[in-house]
């Protein structure tokens, strides 16, 4: 049953028991001040990939709720006993004329120039197939003035959209063919 305080009572609205005093009071009171240490964590803002309680520039960062943010403490890196530099007795770095895990160099290296030939090959039968459609599209084109189908005969808006087309398709294949020639000099023939 709850009690009434006298002076609640007086200004019409009625009080549980536990608001007056006494050890009730006390308890609400600690367990009101035992939350507040909890609650009164900074914010913390995700601006872009960084994630911060002082943003520079708060409005285009994003607040996050306190209990979306685990904090995960980093390791620290082993020290090694080594030294850091080489003692002068360890044994001098391998050349290129020496073996590497017992085979020769030129073996070693075999995967990596067969790679580089497959590669230097697609570039070059790229550029080939390039040119050869680049020399079909100015062979279409006749220097602005192609042969006009029927259906363009009728509509000369078709026509001028297909020599716009075959112009555009002219540019840009030779610009791939710029940028295929520049890839070949970088991969070197054997």
């Amino acid at each position: 049953m709850r009690k009434i305080a006298p002076h609640s009572a007086e200004k019409g609205r009625l009080r549980p028991s536990f608001f007056l005093g006494g050890s009730a009071a006390l308890l609400a009171l600690s367990s009101a001040v035992s939350v507040v240490p909890a609650m009164a964590q900074e914010q913390i803002y995700r601006c872009g990939q960084e994630y911060t309680n002082a943003p520079k520039d708060a409005s285009r960062c994003e607040r996050l709720s306190p209990h979306s943010v685990t904090v995960i403490s980093g390791i620290q890196p082993a020290r090694s006993s080594e030294p850091a530099v080489a003692p002068q007795s360890a044994a001098p770095m391998p050349t290129a004329l020496s073996t590497q895990a017992g085979m020769p160099a030129s073996v070693a290296n075999a995967p990596q120039r067969q790679r580089d030939q497959q590669a230097r090959t697609i570039v070059v039968t790229e550029l080939e197939r390039t040119r050869h459609r680049h020399a079909e599209l100015v062979q279409e084109y006749k220097q602005g003035s192609p042969a006009k189908t029927e259906a363009e005969l009728s509509s000369p808006q078709k026509y001028q959209d297909r020599v716009a087309g075959l112009k555009a398709a002219i540019e840009r294949h030779e610009r791939d063919i710029d940028s295929l020639q520049r890839e070949l000099a970088r991969r070197p023939s054997p």
